[in-house]
């Protein structure tokens, strides 16, 4: 093995000029860290803002990239991090977009035989998210919920998710075609918020089926809309920012009829959960991994990462980029 390896770094928070391909060199592991050779990664709307220097708790300069996949290859010792070596394993943690990884043991799941490199590599943000998802609308009496940017990768994995489960779903987009997507795979209320009148449509729904629970990845005045359509007493989540705006909610909602407005957040959720419970969920999501599968629409290099960032966030929908990292 080389003394040094490539990764996509930032120095300065700020702009994606920033990024660049830089060689490091190896780190050293403590116990429980195994170093991660990587084959995979992913794009998402997350790493997007941690390059920019919006997400919380990144100290600059550092590598982006909050999953992929690859192959255990070295441990810094423990029990559970010896157990990694030389396994295919799915990882979510910081660092990612680089050749190699160091993380932390419990953050380091090992595949199922049906679950290749590839569909690993976007096995973690979105999908962890939406377990997440699952164990709220579940302590919800109703089992329902609302939704919006419902065409996103998250948001038809939600719509599968839940039907699997039985649960029902409101599903809010924007443009018609988004409408028949998202019925072409199983959702049975999608509502086009460019029509007249898709909101009292909603609302007549969302008291047939007793939805008390809303996610929003909006923000703005779309967080306002999800608080209209709920039942009394019910509950937005916020996780997103697409918008670029606050989030917002009416006093009405908030004084009269019970609403609250709540943040989630997977990474915060995740390191309150033990190693048994974090590798227990991802064994979930491996086996539901017709649900999860990507169609990759492009795959690039790390060289070819920043040129890909911002068209990704400018269309999305259907459009998952793989980052191939292995050398063949």
């Amino acid at each position: 093995m080389a003394d040094t390896y490539l990764a996509l770094r930032v120095n300065q928070r700020g702009s994606l000029d920033e990024l660049h391909i830089e060689s490091l060199q190896f780190p050293e592991l403590k116990e429980e860290e195994v170093l991660v050779k990587m084959e995979y990664s992913t794009i998402n709307p997350s790493d997007y803002a941690n390059v920019l220097g919006r997400y919380p708790g990144i100290a600059f300069p550092t590598t982006p990239g909050f999953e992929g996949s690859g192959t255990v290859i070295k441990s810094g010792g423990g029990e559970h991090a010896d157990s990694l070596l030389n396994k295919k394993v799915t990882v979510v943690y910081i660092g990612t977009w680089a050749e190699y990884c160091k993380a932390p043991s419990c953050n380091v799941f090992p595949l199922l035989p049906t679950v290749s490199l590839e569909q690993a590599a976007s096995l973690n943000v979105n999908p962890l998210t939406i377990a997440l998802f699952i164990e709220k609308i579940s302590q919800q009496k109703s089992k329902s919920f609302v939704q919006n940017a419902a065409a996103s990768s998250l948001g038809k994995q939600l719509i599968k998710w839940s039907n699997r489960l039985g649960f029902k779903s409101i599903n809010l987009v924007r443009r018609q075609e988004q409408v028949d997507l998202l019925r072409s795979i199983g959702a049975e209320y999608v509502f086009n918020t460019s029509e007249d009148g898709w909101k009292n449509q909603a609302k007549i729904v969302s008291r047939e089926i007793g939805a008390t629970c809303g996610f929003d990845a909006i923000a703005g005045s779309e967080t306002n809309d999800l608080a209209q359509i709920l039942e009394n007493g019910g509950v937005v989540y916020n996780y997103g920012r697409l918008s670029g705006k606050n989030a917002e909610v009416g006093p009405e909602a908030l004084m009269f009829e019970g609403k609250r407005i709540e943040g989630l957040w997977v990474l915060s959720w995740l390191e309150r959960k033990n190693s048994k419970e974090k590798y227990e969920t991802s064994l979930r999501i491996q086996e539901n991994i017709d649900i999860f599968e990507k169609e990759y629409s492009k795959v690039i290099t790390l060289e070819e990462v920043k040129d890909a960032i911002e068209p990704y966030m400018k269309n999305a929908t259907n459009n998952k980029i793989l980052i191939k990292i292995g050398r063949d």
